[in-house]
């Protein structure tokens, strides 16, 4: 899920073609490496938040629970399609407690 979510966000960067990289995808890692080793040695970010809305049960990833016209406050959500995995297994999640902020 991790590595799906990292292609897809680099599909929609702006890159130039690496004449040394064997195809575009290894071009896109190539960039992909040098983005978290530009962040890594950046400032602290205190504020950085993961999701925690939703998360798929079958792949794990995290994402935002978006509100639908029939969601009832009162009743147990139905799982969601995830955007990472295709399959009906995104849940919301309990709010987190007091103690995690």
């Amino acid at each position: 899920a991790r590595e799906f979510s990292l292609v897809t966000a680099s599909r929609s960067w702006n890159m130039r073609a690496q004449p040394v990289a064997c195809c575009r995808f290894h071009s896109a890692v190539k960039e992909l490496r040098g983005s978290a080793k530009r962040l890594a040695n950046g400032k602290c970010l205190q504020t950085f938040r993961c999701f925690e809305e939703a998360q798929c049960s079958k792949c794990g990833i995290l994402s935002l629970w978006l509100a639908e016209e029939d969601d009832d406050e009162d009743e147990e959500q139905e799982p969601r399609y995830c955007a990472c995995c295709k399959g009906r297994f995104l849940r919301k999640l309990a709010p987190p407690s007091k103690a995690s902020l």
